[in-house]
């Protein structure tokens, strides 16, 4: 006598081979989405440490260019830049109030009469090291809409800097090193800027 054999379903045994498979392409699929999102995270974090770098380096280059004094540095291997400000136009210079545009004339002429007032008004960057692991670039502006100028808290703009210095080759003329690194990646920029007012 023959046995019913049932040709549809499967046995438990088969039910869990097939179980085992898929758990071991699942955590094969999770190694690798985690391998991926961790690279993606170091690259992502890459990109802002180089983004912020080249963003203070380019402010502070902008800065420079324009000026018509440097006061710091002096020498070399300085951890400050400190110019006079001759570039922005934020506010208003009769009613001394910021405006979205500026009025066309730059703010560092506070008495609106179309010549830079005597006595610079400087922009500085400094190096903050109180918190040990992330140091910041720090940038102190004028105030200009106090009479006569005072100058605005200082706002960091570049964080997890490592190595900071401004080196004086002559009267017009500045090295700017600035270098970054978040732990995971660090990248060092560095330009010479001449000021074109002081030629």
């Amino acid at each position: 006598m023959e046995r019913n054999r049932r040709t549809d379903g499967f046995t438990i045994l088969e039910m869990m081979i097939c179980v085992l498979i898929l758990g071991i392409i699942a955590l094969g699929l999770e190694r690798v989405l985690a391998t991926t999102l961790s690279s993606s995270t170091a690259i992502s974090g890459t990109q802002d440490v180089l983004i912020q770098a080249r963003l203070a380096m380019e402010r502070m280059v902008m800065f420079a260019q324009e000026t018509d004094q440097i006061a710091n540095p002096t020498t070399s291997n300085e951890e400050i830049l400190k110019v006079s400000e001759r570039l922005l136009d934020t506010y208003n210079n009769k009613t001394h109030v910021y405006i979205a545009g500026g009025d066309g004339m730059i703010d560092a002429d506070t008495s609106a009469d179309g010549v830079v007032n005597p006595g610079a008004n400087y922009i500085t960057y400094t190096l903050d090291k109180t918190v040990s692991g992330n140091w910041k670039l720090m940038e102190q502006m004028p105030d200009y809409s106090t009479a006569p100028s005072g100058l605005l808290p200082a706002k960091v703009i570049c964080q997890y800097v490592t190595e900071f210095h401004c080196t004086r080759f002559s009267s017009n003329l500045v090295l700017i090193v600035l270098t970054v690194n978040s732990g995971q990646t660090g990248v060092t920029l560095q330009t010479r800027v001449r000021a074109r007012l002081l030629d």
